[in-house]
């Protein structure tokens, strides 16, 4: 059993960065494909607890297979699945997108990857600032050039990816910041965390689910602003990147009193083609038909719909997953 330690600034963690967990005899179905990598997210971040979710699920129901997950992110997880470091893997659909069809920031084509299914939930960028701080928006940081010192995350990832563009759209680039006298650097969510609690950076920006762990314990330990993007920044990000436009409710977090205007990303699992398509079949059917018990594990998982879950993905999908879906109706 894959066990959760929970320290100060992560609802979970795993106790190392890589997890083996081994089939169960007995299991409903068997593979013989094997081992398999998941390349799943930031410690700390949901995409681990969902893999682990997952997987142990799998492991548990589908006799013959054992698996390791590995940390990874939005933009590095279908370059691994591609590449062969990974056959499996989570990611959010605009960097999914954007591999398939060899877009910035990806240099050439993925054609090799394949959707499982969505979540049917977003995860939302959250541009968190030191109430304490000198500046309380995007437009006071560039009108006054405050040297922030900012974190937007692990390089590689969906969220870090997503930050940098709607800083950018802010006028608060990259670039900018270092020009005037600020810093961007890049850390998994825990240490992100920690060192804004310590007061160490002024600002992290990165996305998750609304009332995630890590961010709901960040709220709780240190007062912090949520900075909202303009709408003109939130068009910009839709029609060029193809985000989604949402809000943070009011109230949603400690001292947060009004909406915030932000942009969103689309939770899927997506594989290999080669992964072969019994496999495949039972990773769908599990997940489906096994909702309550990952629920149990997380929220993130209630809103799960075979229908909505086949529906509105950028890549193809696996042949397996088809056959699920076709077996319940949810596609022709």
């Amino acid at each position: 059993m894959l066990k959760w330690k929970k320290p100060l600034f992560a609802g979970v963690l795993l106790s190392s960065c890589i997890l083996t967990a081994t089939g169960v005899a007995a299991a409903p179905y068997k593979t013989t494909a094997g081992q398999q990598t998941v390349a799943a997210g930031s410690i700390g971040g949901s995409w681990f607890v969902i893999s682990t979710a997952l997987f142990d699920l799998y492991s548990k129901n589908i006799d013959g297979l054992t698996y390791n997950i590995v940390p990874g992110g939005g933009v590095s997880n279908p370059i691994s699945v591609q590449g062969g470091k990974a056959t499996i893997g989570m990611g959010y659909t605009t960097n999914l997108f954007a591999a398939y069809n060899g877009l910035p920031p990806n240099k050439e084509k993925m054609p090799d990857i394949r959707a499982v299914f969505s979540l049917n939930v977003s995860s939302l960028l959250h541009p968190f600032i030191l109430a304490s701080a000198p500046v309380s928006s995007f437009e006071e940081i560039v009108a006054r050039k405050y040297p922030l010192k900012v974190d937007t995350g692990s390089r590689g990832t969906g969220g870090e990816l997503a930050a940098q563009r709607a800083m950018a759209a802010m006028g608060a680039s990259y670039e900018n910041i270092k020009s005037w006298g600020g810093s961007v650097t890049h850390s998994a969510y825990r240490e992100a965390a920690g060192r804004m609690v310590d007061g160490h950076i002024d600002s992290f920006i990165n996305d998750d689910i609304i009332n995630s762990p890590t961010y709901v314990e960040l709220v709780v330990s240190r007062a912090m602003r949520i900075m909202p993007l303009s709408q003109s920044a939130v068009d910009q990000l839709a029609s060029t990147f193809g985000y989604g436009k949402a809000v943070i409710p009011a109230n949603t977090y400690k001292g947060q009193t009004s909406d915030i205007p932000t942009i969103s990303q689309t939770h899927a699992l997506f594989v290999h083609k080669n992964l072969p398509d019994d496999l495949v079949y039972a990773m769908t059917k599990l997940a489906f038909e096994n909702k309550a018990g990952l629920v149990a594990v997380h929220p993130i998982f209630s809103s799960m719909d075979a229908v909505k879950g086949s529906q509105g993905l950028p890549i193809p999908l696996h042949p397996g997953a088809v056959r699920y879906y076709r077996e319940i109706g949810a596609i022709k």
